[in-house]
């Protein structure tokens, strides 16, 4: 477990450094673009607290927990049935012949089984649900970065909460340097 942490601390120390050069290297690229007269205009956002503060995500969750509350009561009764018919079975075990114990047994195992299978897949309905949410949302915050951005002429967002979001979030053509890089690459 500890190697797996240094491996990873070295990785991210790597990919630290590469991401500061590479900064560096947009930095120098953005200034000689710009004149050096600093013409480019970059602004930050911080994505985390736009999801979790969004009133539209709040809203959605506040929809979804009922969902989950609804089914987490269907779930709970089809549990209080198993363990009513464990509990019947364990009462009732020494009065049973062999095949009475042996059916009753398959029984609540394959009530058992329906019940994980089922518990499944509603936890698979409600993280499809939770997705669509999230997706929704995040497009909605990426579509009113991109019109704050062209409104008020930015050329760059950057992402400045920490996770594995993107960190370009919205950039403008003016800056974009991939038919350049493109170019010196296919002529080698």
């Amino acid at each position: 477990m500890i190697l797996g942490s240094v491996r990873r601390a070295g990785f991210f120390s790597v990919a630290m450094a590469l991401m500061l050069v590479a900064s560096g290297v947009f930095v120098s690229v953005a200034s000689a673009q710009a004149g050096g007269d600093g013409g480019y205009k970059i602004g930050v956002v911080d994505m985390s607290t736009l999801v979790n503060e969004s009133n539209k995500r709040k809203a959605k969750y506040d929809e979804l927990q009922q969902e989950v509350d609804r089914l987490q009561v269907e779930i709970d009764a089809m549990s209080k049935r198993i363990e009513k018919a464990k509990d019947d079975f364990e009462a009732q075990r020494a009065t049973m012949d062999d095949d009475e114990r042996f059916d009753k047994k398959t029984q609540i195992e394959a009530d058992f089984a329906q019940y994980r299978n089922e518990l499944d897949r509603r936890q698979r309905l409600i993280d499809t649900q939770e997705e669509r949410v999230l997706k929704e949302v995040v497009d909605d915050i990426e579509r009113v970065i991109t019109k704050v951005a062209e409104d008020e002429g930015y050329h760059l967002i950057l992402n400045a909460s920490k996770g594995a979001r993107p960190t370009v979030l919205y950039h403008s053509t003016t800056i974009d340097l991939t038919s350049r890089v493109l170019q010196i690459i296919n002529q080698k």
